[in-house]
């Protein structure tokens, strides 16, 4: 290999680089392809797609569909140049593109369908699921069976099978093959993992092979010291989780070569990999992730460390710490402090709170990097995955619904009357001329539905309650939603930062409320020492009073 640089091999993770798109046109391969085909991970939509092509019938037409830069295209050119495909099946790798200058997507499409017919070479199409609801409402009049099968397929009535098939239609769906997954080992992404396997490993590794090179010529170079950083195992495990967050908070769709500028940027940003993961404005993921930045923790214990970094003070223990920094090319000068190096700091210690260093100084704070509520999420979402009315199952799942669920809606739903918050089934209804009015609730599981419907989702899961013997229909419970309710359950007063979770919240006590209005109960607090109590019985209304 010639003495290419580690900046410009890592240059092929980049979106800016000319391969971070397959084209088809055919040029002498070069070193920085063969640093690509080292990276390379196979999906398993790739192999599901391989293996319904090995019994694809002619006539078919099968769309492999998802969003710009999930790797459509580099799929369909493997499968174009595979002998097994490449005479039996027609292609059409981008259906963007038109085949004239003056020619539409969707006329393109039209003569696509058109020119096949039943006894044609099963058909092939990478295309964006935008442009699929385009066809699905502007196609042609005469490709109505196939429009009729894209609506279908993009209503999501679809079950679960993978591909979905309508007509002649066969649909594989980047967004039925998730990257992530929750994971009781906290392994969250197989296919990230691997890549950043491919990426770092130390045998036989070309970009490993360049690293020592530049790193003998010039050891300071920051992509040194942040691949140093890369290579280690816990950092990747860091990485994936925050990625996991954004995807699951940010509702931030992680796509190859979006994944592949974020590394990019990661290894080439102008700080070391611990900042440039919080500051970088141009990358998409970077601005989702940055929220996450642990220098915005405002603990006694890291604001002391702040504290006294910057006023200089001596402290043996962080000094032989920065001495084990030396071997990954990583300096802080404690003789001349900048602003901004505890912070960065900061970062370091969260970002190798999985892994020992030195004297391990860092996981003096591990504590307060811990995903304790994230990993909360998985088990509550495995648990739902799993039911099988187990015993020890519903025990553990009895405790979230009761003590995390039912009680932060309740909360919520009170929060304007806290003269409630002994009476734990009650929820409040509204206010009055000042008079607040309330009615008895028993909100429950619905364990029938919890054991018969399927509940778990790539981002989140479904909870199943009751209000008495009525049935509510099913809610969602994502991530953000997950974290208010633990908020709401420790005193916590929410705010206009929580307005999408606060939506849904509202939704939820609604529903509620609405089977509470049929009681034939109701409570009146007037701020008095008495409660008023209205029951209906037959046709008579029977009306009390009560210490409050």
């Amino acid at each position: 290999m010639s003495a290419i640089t580690l900046r410009k091999a890592l240059g092929v993770l980049a979106k800016s680089s000319s391969l971070s798109v397959t084209t088809v046109t055919h040029r002498q391969k070069d070193e920085l392809d063969q640093l690509k085909e080292q990276l390379f991970v196979k999906q398993s939509i790739e192999s599901e797609l391989q293996h319904y092509l090995d019994v694809t019938k002619p006539g078919e037409i099968i769309f492999l569909c998802g969003s710009s830069g999930d790797g459509k295209s580099e799929i369909l050119t493997r499968c174009q140049s595979d002998p097994r495909y490449q005479r039996r099946f027609s292609f059409h790798l981008d259906a963007t593109h038109s085949f004239a200058p003056r020619q539409s997507a969707i006329d393109a499409l039209n003569e696509l369908f058109a020119n096949h017919h039943q006894q044609s070479s099963p058909l092939l199409i990478g295309i964006n699921t935008g442009m699929l609801v385009n066809f699905a409402r502007e196609g042609a009049e005469c490709h109505r069976v196939i429009r009729s099968a894209i609506d279908s397929f993009l209503s999501g009535q679809q079950d679960a099978s993978r591909p979905y098939r309508n007509e002649n239609c066969s649909f594989f769906d980047f967004e039925h093959y998730p990257k992530f997954q929750f994971d009781e080992n906290k392994q969250y992404s197989s296919f990230i993992k691997t890549l950043l396997y491919n990426l770092t490993h130390d045998d036989n590794n070309l970009f490993q092979f360049i690293l020592r090179r530049d790193e003998s010529v010039n050891p300071d170079l920051k992509e040194v010291a942040n691949f140093k950083l890369l290579c280690m195992p816990g950092v990747q495990n860091v990485l994936i989780t925050q990625l996991f967050k954004a995807r699951l908070i940010k509702d931030q769709f992680v796509t190859t070569r979006t994944l592949l500028d974020f590394l990019h940027h990661l290894l080439m940003g102008p700080g070391y990999l611990f900042d440039n993961l919080f500051t970088g404005a141009e990358n998409d993921l970077i601005k989702k992730v940055s929220d996450f930045d642990p220098a915005r923790l405002h603990t006694y214990e890291l604001d002391q460390f702040i504290l006294r970094y910057e006023l200089g003070l001596i402290d043996a223990d962080l000094n032989d710490f920065l001495a084990a920094l030396e071997p990954l090319r990583i300096k802080f000068n404690r003789q001349s402090v900048k602003s901004g190096d505890a912070t960065s700091l900061i970062r370091l210690f969260w970002l190798l709170q999985h892994e020992s260093l030195g004297n391990d100084y860092h996981r003096r704070f591990s504590a307060f990097f811990n995903e304790s509520l994230f990993e909360r999420y998985s088990e509550i979402w495995h648990l739902h995955r799993n039911y099988t009315a187990d015993p020890e199952q519903k025990r553990s799942l009895k405790r979230f619904y009761t003590v995390e669920l039912i009680a932060g809606i309740q909360r919520y739903a009170n929060r304007k009357a806290p003269e409630l918050s002994m009476h734990k089934e009650e929820f409040f209804l509204g206010e009055f001329g000042g008079v607040k009015i309330t009615a008895p609730v028993e909100i429950k599981p619905d364990w029938d539905s919890i054991r018969n419907k399927h509940t778990a989702h790539s981002t989140g899961f479904d909870v199943y309650l009751k209000v008495g013997q009525n049935p509510l229909p099913s809610i969602h419970i994502g991530l953000n939603l997950f974290e208010l309710l633990d908020k709401l359950n420790n005193g916590y007063r929410p705010n206009k930062y929580d307005k999408n979770a606060i939506v849904l919240l509202d939704e939820i006590v609604e529903l509620i409320a609405e089977q509470a209005k049929s009681s034939s109960e109701i409570k009146f607090y007037d701020g008095g020492p008495r409660v008023y109590r209205a029951k209906a019985d037959d046709d008579m209304i029977t009306i009390s009073s009560m210490k409050g």
